[in-house]
């Protein structure tokens, strides 16, 4: 039989003065089972560590040693996925491009010029603004008729190589990636599916992609004239969401999601800023969008180039692809 419903905090406050189990047990009408249980819970989801009395004399058993490395595997998460990431680029570029949902054995040409852009401008930045998985097989959509899906171990392996290409390519540039919706199914069917192997590495997409800084939302230059903000999401949606992102946030702001590569600029009191829509480095007819159902789509294949002077962000400029060719600045960049 359950025992009385027990707030965290009030748990937390009853452990941190007892430090008993069989005690707080009894102070909040729980078994000691139940206690233990949500002892655990509460040290893996809130990232804290709830010591025993019997921790001091070296009395802790298995399931203590495993509440605890469960608790250090929180912490190290939290630290390493950040809430908000901030940088700085005062004088130099950035290589902005969303949405690759990298497919195994598929080389797009966007792709094939974003790691040309990268050797021949040298930027200071990389940002991959989120889905580069695409996670198929992991949706919470059906499949769709008799489709072919592939193996999601084929998807990160197909991600892996696609951003050591970039890696090789932007040599010396600091790599910074935001989480999309997509890349979120990875941590989300896990946690969903197999929350016993949370302690284990190759949880995370993180644990492959080691080199790349991870988090929701990158603030480039903060505080200042050129501050943009880099998420994957735009603020609202619909044909004019990167004019009511930079609008609606009050600095430039750039964002991934809806594939359409475009740049609105918006001017007021205090100064130009522009909204940036950076695209999809994937080809818009291929395997991984079936779901459109051959429809028209009001999507591109490219990215973005930003440029920062003292501090201040210049025009955003686009690789676009059109037809067989990747242009920029109107040169042709591949093939």
């Amino acid at each position: 039989m359950a025992g009385p419903v027990v707030a965290e905090d009030e748990f937390i406050e009853t452990w941190r003065r007892h430090k008993s189990p069989a005690k707080i047990a009894k102070a909040l009408g729980l078994s000691v089972r139940n206690v233990y249980a949500r002892r655990r819970d509460i040290e893996a989801r809130r990232g804290v560590a709830l010591e025993s009395i019997n921790s001091h004399y070296g009395g802790a058993g298995k399931k203590s040693e495993a509440g605890r490395r469960v608790t250090n595997a929180a912490i190290e998460r939290a630290r390493r996925y950040e809430h908000e990431m901030t940088d700085q680029v005062q004088d130099g570029v950035v290589l902005l491009a969303s949405d690759a949902h990298y497919w195994p054995g598929l080389v797009t040409l966007a792709h094939r010029a974003f790691c040309a852009l990268a050797k021949q401008l040298q930027p200071e930045l990389v940002v991959l603004n989120g889905d580069i998985l695409d996670g198929a097989r992991i949706s919470r959509h059906p499949r769709i008729m008799w489709e072919k899906q592939p193996e999601l171990k084929d998807e990160v392996h197909a991600l892996q190589d696609r951003c050591a290409e970039i890696e090789r390519a932007a040599q010396g540039a600091r790599l910074v990636r935001t989480i999309g919706n997509h890349d979120a199914r990875f941590e989300n069917y896990l946690a969903a599916n197999a929350s016993q192997f949370e302690e284990m590495t190759g949880m995370t997409l993180m644990d492959y992609l080691p080199r790349w800084r991870a988090g929701w939302l990158l603030h480039l230059n903060p505080e200042s004239e050129g501050w943009t903000a880099i998420r994957h999401r735009p603020v609202s949606g619909g044909i004019h969401a990167s004019y009511n992102s930079t609008l609606r946030s009050g600095i430039h702001y750039a964002h991934g999601h809806l594939h359409k590569l475009q740049v609105t600029p918006w001017g007021d009191y205090r100064g130009r800023r522009y909204g940036v829509d950076s695209g999809s480095l994937a080809e818009p007819k291929g395997p991984q969008f079936t779901y459109t159902e051959a429809g028209p789509l009001n999507w591109a294949s490219g990215f973005v180039v930003l440029t920062y002077h003292r501090g201040r962000l210049l025009p955003p400029e686009l690789c676009v692809v059109d037809g067989e060719s990747a242009w920029f600045r109107g040169q042709k960049i591949v093939p």
